[in-house]
């Protein structure tokens, strides 16, 4: 069984809310970047992080995510639980 870590200190949902929001942005998507901040999250900080990214960036993450990931990944984020 895969073993959940939240780093500590946890950052701030809108640190991690920035962090997702410069991933999408660029010459790509940074996908590991990502994974870092969403698979290291309980489902409770994930939320918060969802209304942070809107909040600050008028735009759904969950439809952000689908834009920007493919293949496995696409398949993936709409069984996240934000």
């Amino acid at each position: 069984m895969a073993t959940f870590t939240v780093p500590d200190p946890v950052p701030s949902p809108s640190e991690d809310a920035e962090r997702i929001w410069k991933a999408c942005h660029g010459w790509g998507t940074d996908e590991q970047a990502i994974i870092n901040v969403l698979a290291h999250r309980n489902a409770a900080q994930r939320h918060q992080i969802s209304l942070a990214f809107e909040e600050q960036h008028n735009e759904n993450l969950i439809k952000r995510l689908e834009s920007e990931l493919s293949g496995d990944f696409e398949a993936r984020s709409s069984s996240i639980n934000l």
